[in-house]
This record gives structure tokens, sequence and C-alpha cells, in this order.
């Protein structure tokens, strides 16, 4: 094959071509452009660069895009000049398709000469917009100067609000702009929508919905808000059980929206009538598009419910009373009216849109084929088209399928006709037509005569829609509404023939805007109309046969319309035999009473006066303990005591005072000394059989531990046979009649207190013990306390504080000294060189700076140490985790150089997890012969107790939390050991909830640990932290832990104890009363959890309220718990507030970060995180129920890259929180209890609605990016978006998911909202634990619901962040469920059967049917 000819322009190599003679082509060119026009002289002076090019630099240099610059000739210029603009361009995304533009455009029209002068002006003139405070002028050509100029001279003159056009950011200067055009265009929209409503407040009150009316009821967030569907089915569903519980529960408005001011049930008697302006309702309701004659019903059953309000005998068992006293007149009489008109009846703004009213039969060829295609299509049709209810028109069809029959059925069941109806009834139909061919062919040539006929008579008006079916506009002159009267011909209707002389024509009125029972009620006008004996025209025809009842039919409607339209009938008597009444429902379903649990009356505490034998039965107790030998040598050891010197000092000052502050340092034997003198004073007094102390301690294992041992000094066993000395504790008490000295927790007196006795009658004494601790439990006492003081005039209170005395102002104060043995202290510095111990720099502490480091090294260097112990301490002080080999080489270093075997060690660790793992590299250093035990809270009362006990000839080693800093005395321990760290609960400002956190305990904790060694002996205290970080990191006290904590728990608990208590003020009498910020926070979640019922400080508490204050936990969990017990979905909420309480379930190793997500993202379910946990923990369960070994477990575990620890901490967990509710008496602690409140876990969408109720107000909001289609073959598909392209928002702006959560990637969210537990600012702030939420779970779960009675929107919670668009009726339907169920819980409140809801789960029912598919129908 022959070579390709190489085309002339193309050289082999080498210069060939290069060469510079002329050649014969380049002569010709030269001499083509010597030919040519003379080329333009330059616009500009060499050496400077044109505007043009000057701003294309500059974009480029800003990230833009490159501009378009056009010019145009300005009109009716003479000569000719030109003008131009400039249009920006910035890329949003990384699509190059997507862009933001900014037109520039000169106010005053330029006037240039030429075009191509007029692009550098116009790009002048975009360059001084946004460069106008850069010195360009003199970059700029010499002939442009005067321009720029002159632009200058324009910037000076114009006015502030035009300071935008100069900004140097255009695109952020066009955005502001639109924001306030859109701001101005929604204070239009609330200026008409103010105008529509003014009035609203009448009473004199403003109310949410006119606030929110204020600030625009439309405008663009209103129009991308999600809308909120309900199907017709659930709506009729959701009605019923709404008109049916209010009668059950007709307060439940009430109960739900108290207002501080006078209500139904406040409101003096004989206060005069204020009388409602129904002119001016009328006004406004007829300008929102109701019917006169329905305007005049809601006027009128206003006015009565005024009457009814204002008067002596107001009755709180009318709905209408109830919400008139909270609502303004024109909202109570919008809500009446959208509950008592049919949908299709209301004003247009009420409707809801198409989309989310004809939904579509969700029929399918697999579930019945044809038949149930048709079905579905005629039930659509009777029911949309002709009217009809669709429970009715489905009874029907279940027996009847042939259209004109069943319509036929349908119109004599409307007016009541069943059977023994002369022909008439729906028993007496027969099976339609059946005639023989003659007959047959009579009434075909009678149908096409009236066709005829009808066609001649009515023209236009005529259609035909089939071959069965024709329609017949109605025409009336005193409406609009277009109204068609339609007629069935098919095979199946009898009409006209002779023999069937009962039966019509089969037809159906159809209108797009005439109401349903307004055409029903025409329907049935028109049967009766044709039985009417009277009527012999009407009659006639249908007996002769012959036809022409169609005609008839059209000039009766249009005789009747008017005078329907004018007075429309009661829906209920047009429906009354479709459609069973709700009273009847009520009255065949009588309600069984709840029964109640009584509350424990205030007598059960009250003490009896004692009999002069019960005096002398406890002289002669006290006798006989001071006659017993045994009783000596224990009275001697008290005398010993500090304390005991002040014994006549304390006892004088109680019996002239009711306060008394007793200051004690350690040892001095204030706790166990002072009751006892106190107790043996009244009884020498002859007050002994009426004496009642208790003594209140911050911990369990204290007060165990203190009664034990007055117990003892007393000659009793407080634990086998209690007698004056007892003791009471969460979940145990010990003590007898005898009992004259209870030994408490805070916690339990505070439980008194709010369980029937405000007043502790029957107490002579309150000791609060360990009072300088200031846990929120003492401080709320003291303030408790206080009052008290004042209603009951005999009670004594005592305080004992190791450290300060400023509690009650002007009481007396006893001091007694402190009583301890010799302490040697050794700090970390002074024992490091003699333990020897090498520790391992830790990758996780706390990054330190070079000049952090020199300071610790120079200090460090000055004490003399070798190198390898100054290296130690330099890596120990860096740390912020306690060293456990460290411990251990202190305590190997104390029994190694210890000169006796006796001799405790105690060794304070911050919290249970650093205690095992302490004791398990105790266990594993050759210490010799040792008992190792621990001491925590959690502990039972046996296991504390065996710390008390001797362990010779082993040494024992206690390792504790703070429970043994004060009141616990080990006799035994000579040696204490104080890792220096606490944990302490703080507020989790990032996740809003209460976490434990390790930190550095104070200098007036470790003293008190420093004295745990020299109570009985001489003793040792090793300090693991050095001088320097007790002088810098360690606070000298602790904070009170009111002043570090939420709020929220603190106040729910006082008004658990009287809801009638404004917490705001109750609290500034606090020893340290807490900022106004974190009361109004704290009031503000308890509104968003709906645990209160207003804003005001006073509100009561909701009945949720009521139940979450009685389960120990997270007011966020404590709610979630509630609510999945109630809804029956306890199980994956037991294991999601596990999982919130814990670390995370998945690991994630640096060098397999993409496994350990891909192992996730197999668990995903239902876009949720949550969920997604609950299916891996759930799978990791199932292993170890079918038998798996616990190798087999912990396989599944690390292939999954699940953390066993975690596993193992959910499952206590939830058995913890499965005890709290057990320990109320929510449930039984039972595995078919669990199964039995679990039986709706499955759905997604209800588990979801308890998660929003917990987590709210974390929602974000979801902004979907614009459709996007792309033509294929058949036509246009949207296109799919990317996950990068949805954007997030919350409450304070944009935010992202997070990477490691399985929505990270995901595009396809549906309901335009999520929650979130957790969020957290790194290079973006990111949301951790999200879930997709139903639009229903915000409607039923979230915040308070505010209705925009004017707009058709609905908005949750305070700020308003959340909107969804909805029709009215829809808010209002949600909200009477949210009223009702609270109604249930208040009932529920104090049954014996706890909040198992069996026989009254209406209302749950019908919330459950709305959540399960977000609105649609099921």
């Amino acid at each position: 094959m022959a070579p390709k000819k190489r085309p002339t322009n193309v050289v082999r190599s080498g210069n060939a071509g290069n060469s510079t003679k002329p050649t014969k082509e380049k002569e010709k060119d030269e001499a083509a452009k010597t030919d040519g026009p003379p080329r333009p002289p330059p616009l500009f002076p060499a050496g400077y660069k044109s505007p043009l090019t000057m701003l294309n630099e500059k974009c480029q240099k800003m990230g833009w895009e490159r501009p378009t610059v056009e010019t145009r000739p300005n009109r009716g210029s003479d000569p000719q000049t030109f003008t131009g603009f400039v249009i920006l361009k910035k890329r949003v995304s990384k699509n190059v398709y997507n862009l933001d533009e900014v037109r520039l455009q000169p106010h005053t029209p330029l006037a240039i000469e030429t075009s191509a002068e007029a692009r550098h002006y116009a790009a002048t003139y975009a360059l001084f917009r946004f460069c106008s405070h850069l010195p360009m002028s003199m970059t700029l050509p010499p002939t442009i100067r005067p321009y720029w100029s002159t632009l200058t001279a324009e910037k000076a003159a114009s006015p502030p609000h035009q300071a935008w056009e100069y900004d140097p950011d255009p695109f952020s200067a066009k955005k502001e702009v639109e924001n306030r055009q859109s701001k101005k265009k929604e204070k239009e929209a609330a200026k008409e929508a103010d105008e529509v409503g003014r009035g609203a407040g009448s009473n004199g009150r403003e109310t949410p919905a006119t606030r929110e009316a204020a600030k625009g009821g439309g405008g663009v967030e209103w129009e991308r808000a999600p809308e909120v569907k309900m199907a017709s089915s659930l709506r009729e569903t959701v009605e019923a059980t709404v008109r049916k519980m209010m009668q059950q529960f007709p307060s439940a408005v009430l109960e739900a929206s108290r207002d501080a001011t006078a209500t139904a049930s406040t409101a003096p008697s004989g206060v005069s009538t204020p009388s409602l302006d129904l002119v001016s309702l009328k006004s406004q309701l007829t300008n929102l598009g109701f019917r006169i004659t329905h305007i005049t019903s809601a006027l009128s059953a206003l006015s009565a419910a005024n009457a009814r309000l204002h008067s002596s005998s107001s009755s709180t068992r009318d709905p209408l009373v109830l919400s008139l006293s909270i609502l303004s007149p024109l909202e109570a009489a919008i809500e009446w009216l959208l509950l008592h008109l049919p949908e299709d009846d209301l004003p247009p703004r009420y409707r809801p849109s198409s989309s989310s009213a004809d939904f579509i039969t969700g029929a399918s060829t697999t579930s019945g084929g044809k038949t149930a295609l048709v079905k579905g299509w005629l039930v659509d049709k009777l029911v949309k088209q002709a009217g009809f209810p669709r429970k009715a028109v489905e009874t029907i069809l279940a027996e009847e399928q042939r259209e004109s029959v069943a319509l036929d059925l349908l119109g004599r069941r409307l007016c009541g006709w069943e059977s023994d109806e002369s022909g008439w009834g729906v028993d007496e139909y027969g099976a339609g037509w059946s005639g023989d061919e003659t007959t047959e062919d009579e009434r075909r040539i009678t149908r096409e005569e009236e066709i005829m006929a009808l066609e001649a008579v009515l023209g236009e008006r005529y259609e035909q829609i089939s071959a069965t079916e024709s329609a017949v506009e109605i025409i009336s002159e005193t409406t609009a509404d277009q109204i068609k009267l339609h007629i069935l011909f098919d095979q199946d209707s009898p009409y006209p023939s002779p023999e069937y002389p009962t039966h019509t024509p089969s037809f159906y009125i159809s209108s797009n805007t005439l109401p349903a029972y307004i055409r029903l009620h025409l329907h049935a006008q028109i049967l009766r109309a044709f039985r009417d004996p009277e009527r012999h025209d009407l009659t006639s025809v249908l007996e002769s046969g012959s036809g022409g009842a169609i005609l008839i039919m059209v000039e009766y409607l249009e005789s009747t319309l008017t005078e329907v339209l004018e007075t429309p009938p009661d829906v209920g008597e047009v429906t009354k035999y479709l459609i069973p009444k709700v009273e009847d429902v009520i009255s065949s379903k009588p309600n069984a009473p709840v029964k109640r649990k009584h509350k424990q009356s205030r007598d059960t505490y009250t003490r009896k006066l004692p009999t002069a034998e019960e005096e002398e039965a406890v002289k002669k107790r006290q006798k006989g303990m001071l006659d017993d030998p045994t009783y000596a040598p224990m009275l001697s050891d008290r005398m010993k005591l500090p304390a005991w010197k002040e014994r006549d000092n304390i006892t004088k000052a109680l019996e002239s005072n009711r306060v008394l502050v007793v200051v004690g340092e350690t040892g001095c034997g204030k706790s166990t000394q002072l009751p006892q003198f106190i107790l043996d004073h009244e009884i020498e007094a002859g007050r002994g059989a009426s004496t009642s102390i208790v003594v209140t301690q911050p911990r369990r294992v204290a007060a165990m531990g203190v009664a034990a041992r007055v117990a003892q000094e007393r000659l009793e066993d407080v634990d086998k046979s209690p007698g004056t000395v007892g003791y009471a504790i969460r979940g145990e008490r010990k003590s007898s009649s005898d009992t004259r000295l209870l030994f408490c927790t805070t916690g339990v007196i505070l439980r008194r207190l709010g369980s029937g006795d405000p007043d502790l009658l029957g107490v002579s004494h309150v000791v609060v013990d360990e009072a300088h601790e200031r846990g929120v439990d003492t401080d709320l006492l003291i303030c408790l306390l206080r009052d008290l003081l004042e209603r009951n005039k005999t009670i004594k209170v005592i305080l004992m504080s190791a450290t300060i005395n400023d509690y009650f102002n002007g009481c007396p104060s006893l001091t007694i000294p402190g009583f301890t043995h010799p302490v040697t202290d050794h700090y970390l510095e002074d024992v490091i060189s003699e333990v020897r111990y090498k520790p391992q720099a830790s990758r996780f502490g706390p990054r330190q700076t070079e000049e952090q480091k020199a300071s610790i090294r120079a200090e460090f260097s000055k004490l003399n140490l070798d190198l390898d112990s100054q290296r130690a301490l330099e890596i120990l002080a860096a740390s912020d985790r306690i060293d456990y080999g460290l411990v251990a080489a202190i305590i190997k270093h104390i029994v190694d150089n210890a000169k006796s075997t006796a001799g405790a060690i105690l060794i304070f660790m911050p919290g249970v997890m650093e205690i095992r793992q302490c004791i398990n590299e105790l266990q594993s250093s050759s210490l010799g012969p040792v008992e190792i035990m621990a001491l925590h809270a959690n502990l039972s009362s046996a296991e504390q107790r065996t710390v008390f006990l001797p362990t010779a000839p082993r040494r024992k080693i206690v390792v504790a939390t703070n429970v043994a800093e004060t009141s616990v005395t080990i006799p035994d321990v000579i040696y204490v050991v104080d890792g220096g760290r606490v944990k302490e609960t703080q507020y989790d400002a990032d996740n809003g909830m209460q976490k434990l956190v390790e930190c550095w305990t104070s200098r007036a904790s470790g003293r008190q640990r420093r004295g745990r060694a020299g109570r009985t002996q001489p003793g040792q205290c090793y300090k693991l932290y050095t001088r320097r970080t007790e002088n810098n990191s360690m606070p000298r006290f602790p904070i009170p832990e009111i002043l570090r904590t939420p709020l929220e728990a603190l106040f729910l608990q006082v008004k658990a104890m009287n809801e009638d208590t404004d917490v705001k003020e109750f609290l500034s009498k606090a020893i340290d009363p807490p900022k106004m910020d974190a009361i109004n926070a704290a009031w503000q979640t308890l509104q968003d959890l709906g645990a209160v019922e207003s804003e005001d400080h006073k509100s009561r508490l909701t009945a949720l309220g009521r139940h979450m204050s009685m389960i120990p936990v997270d007011l966020r969990l404590a709610k979630m718990l509630v609510l999945g017990t109630i809804f029956k979905c306890l199980d994956p909420i037991l294991t999601i507030a596990a999982l919130l309480s814990s670390k995370p379930l998945f690991t994630s190793p640096m060098e397999k970060r993409d496994e350990s997500k891909k192992a996730r993202e197999s668990f995903s379910w239902a876009r949720s995180d949550l969920l997604t946990d609950v299916r891996a923990y759930d799978a990791c369960m199932a292993v170890r129920e079918k038998g798996g070994t616990h190798s087999a477990v912990r396989h599944f575990c690390e292939q999954n890259f699940i953390s066993q620890t975690t596993v193992r901490d959910i499952t206590s967990l939830r058995s913890d929180f499965l005890t709290a509710l057990t320990s109320i008496g929510f449930i039984h602690p039972s595995q078919s209890e669990i199964t039995k409140f679990s039986v709706h876990s499955k759905i997604d969408n209800l588990v979801k609605g308890v998660i929003v109720g917990g987590l709210y107000p974390r929602i974000a909001r979801i902004a979907m990016p614009k459709a996007q289609f792309e033509r294929v073959q058949q036509g246009a598909i949207q296109k799919d978006h990317e996950a990068k392209e949805v954007k997030m928002f919350d409450s304070s702006g944009r935010v992202f998911i997070h990477p490691t959560s399985v929505l990270f990637n995901e595009s396809g969210f549906k309901s335009g909202y999520l929650t979130y537990f957790g969020k957290a600012e790194t290079s973006k702030v990111f949301l951790r634990d999200a879930t997709e939420v139903p639009l229903y779970g915000l409607l039923l779960f979230g915040g308070g619901i505010t209705i925009n009675h004017w707009a058709g929107g609905i908005m949750i919670g305070k700020d308003g962040f959340v909107k969804l668009r909805a029709g009215t009726r829809i808010g209002v339907l949600c909200s009477q469920l949210r009223r009702l169920l609270d109604a249930q819980l208040a009932e529920q409140i104090e049954s014996p059967h706890g909040i198992d809801m069996s026989g009254h789960e209406e209302v749950i029912g019908a919330m459950m049917a709305l959540l399960q598919r977000d609105g649609l129908s099921l």
C-alpha cells in the first residue's frame, strides 16, 4: 500500500520552513494587508492597560468567572451614542452552569460616541462598583480618569441606604438587597393580614397567631416550607377521634394552654359579661371567605359561649368556652368553623392543596387484579365527584359494584329509606333492570328521545360525557358556583319503565366549588320530591315510563338552589343515615371509670401526741442503755471527740434558736455525735417520745455508714433490729416505731417534701450534714427549709459544714475544732525518685506549647532530681489521665516500706471505671498478702459494709470514689493515695445534656481526703500530683453544682413539689442564685420538651412533665422513655437512650477507616444514625441469644468494628432505665412486659417521632436543590441530586452532616427536616447522630404549635424556625390531638396501672395512623 501524501504544511525536521526569506505566500499576505483600509488609532496611549483588561484581571484574581460586557445604542440619540452594562459571574458550586450573577449598569445611561469606547466605560463603572476603596484612578488611561472622578463624587453624595452599591463583594450586596426586598414583601403581606385580622386581640391579649401574623403570614420562607399532607380517610378518622374525645376530656384545651389571666375556672363570679364586637367579627370572617350562614352560626355559638364564660355557673365541660378563654374571639371563631365545617365548604385558603388532597387509590393487579382497579376507581368517583362519604361508599360497594345501582342505593340510604318504604327502600330495590327484548327496545328508544329533547331545550348546557353518562349544567343567578347534574343511562338502570315506578334516573351532582354536603342535600331533595304524593307531575312521569324526568330535575334544582345556599342544612342532618353520630358512638361504648390511687395523706406523717406511758417507755429504754456495762467504753470513746466538749453549748443554742449552724473540722465527730446530743437532751427534758430527728447525707454509703456507727454507739444493730436509730435510702429502709433518729439521703427527704408532706409534720429536727459540698439537692433542701420554717413553727434546723457558715443570716454559729493525728504529705516530686517509675508519654494528652514545656522543665530542674525522675515528672505533669502504673508503684512502695502489716490503704479514684482499672493493675502487681476492695455508690448495701470489716492478717486496700471523703470513716486507714481527680456533673453545651466530666478536685476536697489518714493514728498521704499542679490547677473550693449544671431538672423537681411555685423567685433565694440567662434557658428547655404549660414561671406542669419528673434520668431521655412506653415502642427507645448516654458504638481505627464506615453502612436503616446503631446492637444481641459463645460475639463485633465495651455499657444502661421505669410503677420488670410495650417497635416513623420528642429543638432544615431534568426517548426525567448539593441549616446557620454518619452521602431526603443529638465545630459545623424525621413527628412531638389562621401555615416552637405548609384544619387537628394526649396522661398519672393505655387508645391510634406513612393513607 502506497504511503499517504504528506500535507504541505508539515516538514520533515530541522529548520525547514523557518527561513526568513519571503515566500510567495508571505508576499501575497503582505500585499493583501496593504490593500485593506487603514487600522484605527489605539483608544488609549501605549503603556496603559485598558479598563476591560483590568476588569478581566480583577475578576480572575477574585476567583470569579470572566465577565460579560455588552453595549447597546441609546434610543432617540442624535447623533447616535452608546451605553453599556457588565454582568459579573461567580460559581456557586463546581457545576459550571450553577452561577450567581450580578448586573452592573450605570444609573444614568452612558452617552459614548462608539460602541468600542462604551465597552471600556462600562468596564470602568463595574470596576468602581467593587473597587472604589482602592487607589486605582492613576492606573487608568488619562481619558477615563475624569469618569472615575465623576463616579467618586456620586458616591460621596449618595445617601447611606445606597452604601450597598459600593460593597467590595457585589454578590453578597445583591443577596442583602434581595433579603431586604423579601422582608418588605413579608411586611406588606403582614399588613394585609393585620387588616383582615384587626381586632383579633379584642380581648386585650396578644396571641401566638397574631404575633406570627405580624411577622408575615406568607413570604419566601412559607413557600419553601415542606407541605404536610393528610389523606381524607385519615382526616375522617382523626376528626371523629377529636370530636369523641373532646366530649370525654373537654378541659383538655384549658389544661394544655392555661393562661395566667382569668379563665373559665378562675374568673370571679358576678363579673359583667364583656360584649363581643360581632359586627367586626362578621366583617373579618366574611373577608376570609366563609359563608354568611356559617358565620351567623359561629357568632351565635360564640356569643352563647362568651356569656357562659363570664357567668358564675360557667361550665368547663364546653370546649368552645375553653377555647374562648385562651384564644382571641376571631381565632376561636375560626377554630370552631374549621372543626365544624366540611373541608370542601371552607374558603380556599383553608383547604389543602391538590397535591395533598387528591390521593390516588392504591389498588394493583397483584392485590385484586382488574376488579380491584375498577372498584378503586369507582370509590374515588363516588367520593370525590358525587360527594358521598367514603365509608358509606365502601359499605355499598362491598355488595354491589354496578355503578348506577350503587348510586341508587346510596341515594336511598341518604334519605334514610331502608325497608318498608313502598318500594323505595334499599332492601326493596331488587336486582335492577331485568326486562325482555321488547321492553329493552322501548327503554332504549325512550332514552334516545329524552336525550334529543334535552339537546334541543338546553343546547350547549347539555354534554355527552360517555356512551352511558351525560351532564347538564345548572345555572343560577345568585351563585357563581359551577354545578352539573350527571345522568347514567347504563344497562343496569331501570329508568324509564312503567314496571319500575320507584326508580328515578341514576344521577349525582358534581361541583368544584359547592360543598359535598350541600350537593347531597340537593340529591336527597330530588328523590323526596319524586316520592312526594302531592307532586303528581313527578310521580306520574315515573309511573308512565315515557321519560321527561331529567328536565324536571334540572328545573327543580335551579328553583331550589338559591334557597339552599342562603340557608344551608346542618351537615349532621344531611349525613345522619350514612354516618353514625359521635354521640351515638360514645353512648354505645361507655368509658370505664379509671381507678385512681389515693395520694398519701398528710396525716400519715403526723405523729400523735405521746402519752405518759410512751414517754416513760422512752426514758426506760434510755436508762437501760446507760446502765449496760458495754456502754461505758463506748461513752469513753465518744467523750474523747472534740464535739463532746460543745455538747452543752449545742443543746443550749437549740433551746433558744430554731436554726443553728455548726462548723466542724474533719474528725471532730459532728456527724455521729450532734444528733445524739439532741436526742439525749430531748429525752432528759421529757420530750423523747415526740422527738423525731432526720439527718440528711449526700450519699447512700454515708447514710448507712453513719447510721451503723451511731447505732453501735447506742448498743443497737440497725440492720438486724432497728431501734432508736434507722436509715432510709432509695429502695431500702431500716426503721421501726421506736426510731427517733433517722439517717437518710437528701433525695429521700426531698421526695417526702414533694409527695404530700411539704411541712414535714411530726419531724422535730432536721440536720443537714455536709452542707459545704453544695450539691444541687442540698441547696434545694436548704431553700425549702427556709420557707418551711415559716409554716411549721415547731421544727428546728441544724446545718453542719466543714468550712462555711453563711447559709442563714442572724442565726448562731458554733465552731468545733478538728481532731486528727498528724499526717505527712508526700507530693509526686517527693516520691518519684524513690519509686523509680518510668511513665510512657501519652499520645492523647493535651498538647503543650514549647513555652509551656520550657516553663515546666525549668521549674522541675530546681528540685535537684536526677534526669530520669525529672523526665518522669514532665510526662506525668503533661498528662490529664490517671497513670495506673504509677498508682501500683506507689502502693508497692508503701507496702515495701511499711513497718508492719497493719494499716489500711485508701486510694481515691474519680469513677467506677477508673476503680476497676486500678484494681486490675494492683492485682497484676506483686503486693503480697492484701485484700483489695471497691467502695462506690453503685454497690449494694452489703458490699459497701465489707470495707469496714477487718481483714487481718492481710492488708486492706480500698479503692474508692469521693464517697469516702466525708462522713465515712474506715477505722484502720493510715495511708491515703490521692489521685487528685474527681468526676463532676457538668453541662455539655454542644449537645445540651448533663455529663460526668473528669477534672481536678478542689483543694478543700484534698484536705478532706488527707484527713482520712489521721483519724485514728498518725498517717501518710501520697498525692499523685505536684505542688505546682495544686497551686495552679486546683480551685480553692468546689463550684456549687447549681452554678455548673443545667437547671431544668431542678425546676422540674421544684414544680413537682408545688406546681404553683414561681421557680424564678424561689431560686433567687438560693445560697448562690443562678444567672438569669441560665434560668431562662432552663425554662425554655422545659417548654420545648412540653413539660410546662406556658412561658410564665408560675405555670404548672403538664401531665407529661409530671411523668418525666418521676424518672431519675436526664429529662430528654425521660421524655423518650415515657413516650416509648405510651406508644409501645419501648425496646428500641431503651437502646437509643442508652446509645445517647454511651461512647460511640462503632470504632474507627485510623488505618481501617473506610472498612469501618462500610461496616456501619451495612446496618444502615431508615435514614437514621440512631436506628442504624439500634439495628447493629440488636444484631449483636441476636448472636448471643442464638447460643453464640463469648468468642463468637467477640468475632462478630471485631468483624463489624463494634465496640464490645460499648455493647456492655448499653446493655447495663438499658437495665438501669428499665429499673427506673419499674421503680415508679410504670411497668413490671419482666421480659413479657417489655414485649407488651414494644409491639409497635417496627414502625420506624413512630420511633423517629419519639426521638424528635426527646431531641427537640435540635432540628435542622434540609434545603434541596432545584429540580433538574434530562431528556430521554420517552420525554424528560428528573435527575438525581448529589449529596453535596443538599444544604442544611439549623437555627444558628449552615451545618453539615458528619462524614461518619450514614446520611453523609444521602441525597434523597423526603421530609425536609432532620433531628440530631450532637453538634461540633471543627473545619465546619458538623451534626452527629442525625435522623430524618417525619413531618407528623414534628407536629405531634415537637415544640408548641402556632397556627397561622390567616395564611394557612404552621409554626413549631417559639422561634418559628420550623415552618410547615399545611391546611389550617391539619394544624387544629394536630393541636387537639396533643391536648387530648396530655389529658389522657393526666388521667393515668395516678392510675395503679402505670401508663398502660389499654382501653384508652383512640388518641394514640390516631397519632400512630398519621405517623405510619406521614399522613398518607395506609
